[in-house]
């Protein structure tokens, strides 16, 4: 697939705003595996697709969408459905490898 702006393509560390909207802990450092891949990586590296009320989350290894995140009037929605899941790396863990 090929994205023809990619001028919106970000780090997902531009998507931190909008997801410490919904989680407490820093996100990115959390790990997540891609549902399509199987890849793991910190949420912080994977890329980001920015758009005015959110943010589409992709996969670095096979480009396969694990996150979105929308802020409306109605609320804020959070689709996981790319990813296997997500991993919070307690600060006594330290940087342990998948």
């Amino acid at each position: 697939m090929t994205h023809a702006n990619s001028d919106f393509t970000l780090d997902a560390n531009a998507a931190a705003g909008v997801l410490q909207e919904i989680f407490l802990v820093d996100v990115t450092t959390a790990r997540i595996e891609c549902a399509t891949c199987g890849a793991s990586a910190a949420v912080g590296s994977l890329r980001v697709y920015a758009l005015p009320m959110g943010a589409v989350l992709r996969c670095t290894h096979c480009d396969g969408i694990l996150m979105r995140a929308v802020h409306t009037p109605h609320g804020r929605w959070l689709d996981m459905a790319g990813a296997r899941w997500l991993r919070f790396v307690e600060p006594t863990d330290g940087a342990a490898a998948d």
